[in-house]
């Protein structure tokens, strides 16, 4: 159903902490009596001991403050390029919980919009984050049309990420997809960034009707070598609005991986968009009559290597406690089912836990174990590989990313 609204906000009183504190206890309270919210039906809305709203700090922050951009996207809505601006003050308000100690030491921050770079205050405004918020990490949702100095130098200095979708192979395509004749200076400011971090930089491809054809793929994937961007980080999605996807559309996202890896790609993966809707259709795609779609043979190896690995039953440790932990282990047509040794994952808060009956470890404990690795995370999929890579933990131990 999207972000909560927990009350309207009409000045800059409307964002206290006090009033944010007040309107979430009401929010727990309709929850807890079983009333109707705008939590209904959320996958990760669990029964569990909570501390009091008032001892909470944050460990996520979004800015999303305007809905401001220059791009108009076939698939998104004028709630995110509608012009419309904050009737708050951002810094001030965030000034607060600086002040009264609500900013956990781990805490992240996000930019997203609208076009974050598009923000009216968008300069003072990073560097009141980097200077009194100080977060551990920063990811920036951006469409890269405007270059930014500040979000390239953090980038370099690996204290933030960019994400940036691009969802087209050619110029006519992605003025329809993304509203505006803007490709070249995109994949230019694109291949800017990635000289500045490779790690730090993903690039996007969200399929949608408009995107699906095996020529627009594989343009897209010249374009990436054209621009030197091949060895970067990639990430496949689909359109949020469409519930289905067709088997074409299944073959062509494992084509489109398939054929970022083969051309050098560090990472590729699928996001938590498309791997449910995918898993949906992979009997069908397991059994599909690959010479029917026009598609490449290397497409047969990968469907072989995906059954081989599917009838193998040994214990696999999963790095990973959330939701998408659970749509691997429930739904994915390779996991499905598989023994789990234990679970690990980073945050210091969660290890020492249990999740689905099994112990929630510090990732160390896979430097003395040698159990197959499945990274249950597409957000961080990567920053957990550069983790798995200063362990020294062997690749042949990581299951491979396209496994469905």
């Amino acid at each position: 159903m999207g972000d909560v609204k927990i009350h309207e906000v009409t000045d800059d009183e409307s964002v206290s902490l006090d009033k944010i504190i007040e309107s979430k206890k009401k929010l727990i309270d309709k929850i807890n009596n079983k009333e109707s919210t705008d939590c209904d039906g959320c996958p990760v809305l669990e029964y569990n001991y909570w501390k009091d709203i008032e001892e909470e700090q944050f460990d996520h922050i979004s800015v999303e403050n305007h809905a401001r951009c220059n791009m108009r996207c076939s698939y998104c809505s004028e709630t995110y390029y509608g012009g419309k601006v904050g009737n708050y003050n951002l810094i001030n308000a965030l000034n607060e919980l600086n002040e009264k100690n609500k900013i956990r030491e781990d805490c992240q921050v996000a930019w997203g919009g609208g076009e974050p770079t598009m923000a009216k205050d968008f300069h003072e405004l990073i560097n009141f984050v980097n200077k009194k918020i100080n977060p551990k990490t920063q990811r920036f949702f951006s469409n890269a049309i405007n270059f930014s100095e500040e979000i390239a130098l953090l980038m370099k200095n690996n204290i933030a990420s960019l994400t940036v979708s691009v969802d087209a192979g050619t110029i006519d395509t992605f003025k329809v997809v993304r509203g505006v004749n803007q490709f070249k200076k995109v994949m230019t400011h694109l291949s800017k960034y990635i000289s500045y971090s490779r790690d730090n930089l993903v690039i996007k491809y969200i399929f949608t009707e408009l995107n699906s054809t095996l020529e627009e793929i594989d343009s897209f994937v010249n374009a990436t070598k054209e621009y030197k961007l091949n060895h970067g980080n990639f990430l496949i999605s689909s359109n949020f609005r469409d519930e289905k996807l067709s088997v074409e559309q299944g073959l062509l996202i494992l084509h489109l991986h398939n054929s970022l890896l083969n051309a050098g790609a560090n990472t590729s993966m699928l996001d938590d968009h498309v791997r449910p809707r995918i898993s949906k259709i992979t009997e069908k795609i397991m059994n599909a009559d690959l010479s029917e779609f026009n598609l490449n043979n290397q497409l047969k190896s990968i469907i072989s290597l995906t059954k081989e690995h599917k009838k193998n039953d040994n214990e696999i440790v999963v790095w990973g406690v959330g939701e998408y932990a659970n749509l691997l282990l429930d739904k994915s047509y390779t996991f499905k089912g598989k023994k789990v040794k234990y679970f690990v994952d980073s945050n210091r808060l969660k290890q020492g836990q249990t999740f689905r009956n099994k112990n929630v470890l510090d990732p160390i404990k896979l430097i003395d174990d040698d159990c197959k690795i499945l990274i249950a995370s597409s957000f961080w999929y990567h920053d957990i590989l550069n983790l798995l890579e200063t362990f020294k933990v062997d690749k042949k131990r990581i299951f491979p990313s396209f496994l469905i």
